[in-house]
């Protein structure tokens, strides 16, 4: 099991007192394991909390790595290399660009979203499912109308109190095809994207997405890109984002 020292100090074996499990864990406020509940990684129970008193009567507390980075939105991953447990993107874990493809181009994106892929708490879904007829709960943009050579961004923090679900919808009003982009911000530094959709001049995408329940504004953060599919061109798009239930 990772532990990751909450408190200041050392924890021996030789002197002091050691419990595991009876603890409860609170986050910002939220109970996050309650005392005496067993935390879940890799499909195994093991102790939310382990607590040291040492000799001098001091208590100190260590949790699970898995714990604190599952809440806080932080990537971690075990160094073979450094012998480390590693929080944060690092030459090692990141997502590199850059591919040689054949003949030297990349090939195009695909025209359609791939349903049911998931990324943190969220899920595409067809859009023909979710119920507009009541109105949106939440929104970002309404018919935004944008023209730019270098991309055009939009999210924000999407927890399923406020609505279940997200209707992205995109629009190229131009004369070239646009790239559509969409994921799940992370702290310290990852995007988590969903597949990258290609829209034809003149057509239209809608994208929707479902909502775990239970997610947190950290883990919540949704981000569409919006660019030329190819660098040198200029995207003129109109972009609807909003929440429903």
């Amino acid at each position: 099991m990772v532990l990751v020292l909450s408190l200041a100090g050392g924890a021996s074996a030789a002197a002091g007192k050691l419990e595991a499990g009876t603890a409860g864990v609170v986050i910002l406020d939220r109970e996050k394991v309650a005392p005496g509940e067993a935390y879940t990684a890799d499909g195994a129970d093991i102790p939310a909390v382990v607590t040291w008193q040492d000799a001098a009567g001091n208590t100190h507390s260590y949790l699970p790595v898995e714990l604190l980075a599952e809440y806080l939105n932080i990537p971690v991953f075990w160094s073979e290399k450094r012998n480390s447990v590693v929080l944060g993107v690092t030459m090692e874990n990141a997502e590199l660009e850059g591919h040689v493809y054949p003949g030297g181009e990349k090939p195009a994106n695909p025209s359609e979203p791939e349903l049911g892929q998931t990324v943190g708490p969220f899920t595409e879904i067809d859009p023909g499912t979710v119920n507009t007829q009541e109105g949106p709960t939440g929104i970002d943009e309404d018919r935004t109308r944008v023209q730019t050579a270098t991309g055009f961004t939009t999210g924000g923090a999407y927890i399923s109190e406020n609505g279940t679900h997200i209707v992205l919808t995109v629009t190229n009003n131009g004369q070239t095809a646009v790239s559509c982009l969409v994921g799940r911000d992370r702290v310290l530094g990852r995007f988590e994207r969903f597949r990258t959709v290609d829209i034809a001049p003149g057509e239209t995408l809608t994208r929707a997405f479902v909502i775990a329940g239970g997610t947190t504004e950290e883990q919540a953060g949704f981000t569409c890109i919006v660019r030329g599919a190819k660098a040198s061109d200029t995207a003129d798009v109109t972009v609807s984002l909003m929440q429903y239930k």
